[in-house]
């Protein structure tokens, strides 16, 4: 008796949206998908489609942007190479490692760097991979840099008119210079046909032509984009249009300094609000301490009787006994400690400190060695792991939580002295 291998459908990550407008080349325009919050002059015509030329004319079109804002530009389909790709489930996990391991054998005699933008397929279908040179990405980055402009990624023309939703479809793109089909299905590219038009007189690759598109299907919809008017007044390209964006080295670098900052911002936030609480509780400590200061100025007035003034004042001293003899934890130099313990890959999302227990989550490459560090100081004790470390979508550092405790913290004495019938 034979059974059906159970296979597992692996859940497709949403492509993040990399840009705020959308700028698009054609022939000699330049245009940009809709933007409600953008004033922008009448399309701009391109002379030339340099990296210095696109960016100058970017700037024209769009003279009140801040580097804030990221522009996706989007490229005719004769900047990108594409390659077909049948894969076999255990390379979907790692898919762009092993297909830019396949690329001397995908584009043979290809020797510069390139970029590669790819989507892994379902069991049993293809995939196309993208290709554009490093080389032309980061020039188009610098070029918009200098411009006072933030290109955060490059799209391939096609891809800006996908669905929003997963409904299959195919896209046909012409221009002055070459003809686009593509086939859209499961939130990937499955099919990439580019031809010269020049070729395309040729009767030989005109036949050819005809023979490729015959394998594309017919009974899904299609989008045809065939002048420039039809690429005016788009909205801007979906998620999935960014499943297939370039990152220029230079925008990377800016995305990760950004989230860095925004790490560090968190971080700071955190600590500021534990000042801000200790300050409040020692506010209310110290005024209810003058507080019942004054009242023992004011019974020291108020009566001659020696032995009663001593019962009164010892009275008070045991009331404010809990507050003075309170242990300390130290919240301040437990911070900067950690701090100074934590290495820089790894960071705090959460800080709970609690009757001399402190609880962290976060994030690190190897948990193991925070509680290794944490072993190692002579103030903590009995560091442990809270939970088991996982990984989450996204990000390469594993979650975890850490918990340990003050050795000089003895609140059971404390609390048997002042508080013996209540439990904590």
């Amino acid at each position: 008796m034979k059974f059906k291998p159970f296979r597992v459908k692996r859940r497709r990550i949403p492509p993040t949206v990399l840009s705020d407008i959308c700028l698009i080349v054609h022939g000699t325009e330049l245009l940009h998908a809709k933007h409600q919050n953008l004033i922008a002059q009448p399309e701009e015509s391109v002379y030339r489609v340099t990296p210095i030329e696109l960016a100058q004319a970017a700037k024209r079109l769009l003279p009140h942007i801040t580097k804030r804002q990221k522009i996706a530009l989007a490229l005719p389909s004769s900047e990108f190479v594409a390659t077909t790709l049948n894969l076999p489930a255990a390379a979907i996990q790692n898919i762009n490692n092993v297909v830019n391991l396949q690329l001397p054998t995908l584009l043979p005699g290809v020797t510069e760097p390139l970029l590669l933008a790819v989507q892994p397929p379902d069991d049993g279908e293809q995939t196309c991979a993208l290709w554009i040179p490093i080389k032309r990405a980061d020039e188009l980055f610098q070029a918009f840099d200098k411009e006072g402009l933030f290109l955060s990624c490059i799209l391939p023309r096609p891809v800006v008119v996908l669905p929003a939703t997963k409904i299959p479809c195919q896209v046909y793109d012409e221009d002055d210079k070459s003809i686009t089909h593509l086939e859209w299905s499961g939130e990937i590219i499955q099919r990439w046909l580019y031809i010269a038009k020049e070729e395309n007189e040729v009767e030989e690759f005109k036949t050819q032509l005809e023979e490729t598109l015959s394998i594309f299907k017919n009974d899904i919809k299609q989008k045809h984009k065939t002048n420039v008017d039809d690429w005016k007044n788009l909205p801007i390209p979906p998620p999935a249009a960014y499943g297939y964006a370039f990152i220029p080295s230079g925008a990377a670098a800016r995305i990760a300094q950004t989230a860095k900052l925004k790490k560090r911002r968190s971080l700071s936030s955190i600590v500021i609000l534990f000042i801000i609480g200790i300050g409040v509780g020692i506010y209310i400590a110290i005024d209810y301490e003058q507080r019942l200061k004054q009242h023992l100025t004011e019974l020291r007035k108020r009566t001659n009787n020696v032995s009663h003034l001593g019962a009164e004042v010892a009275e008070i001293e045991e009331n404010i006994g809990p507050i003075k003899n309170f242990p300390r934890q130290q919240v301040v130099n437990i911070l900067n400690t950690l701090n100074k313990l934590i290495p820089k890959n790894s960071w705090i999302t959460s800080c709970h400190i609690e009757g001399g227990i402190i609880k962290l989550e976060g994030y690190s490459p190897n948990p193991t060695q925070l509680i290794e560090i944490l072993t190692a100081e002579p103030r903590f004790m009995n560091p442990k792991q809270s939970r088991e470390t996982r990984k989450e979508k996204g990000r390469i550092e594993l979650s975890f939580g850490i918990d340990f405790k003050l050795r000089d913290f003895d609140l059971g004495t404390y609390w048997l002295e002042y508080f013996p019938k209540k439990r904590y």
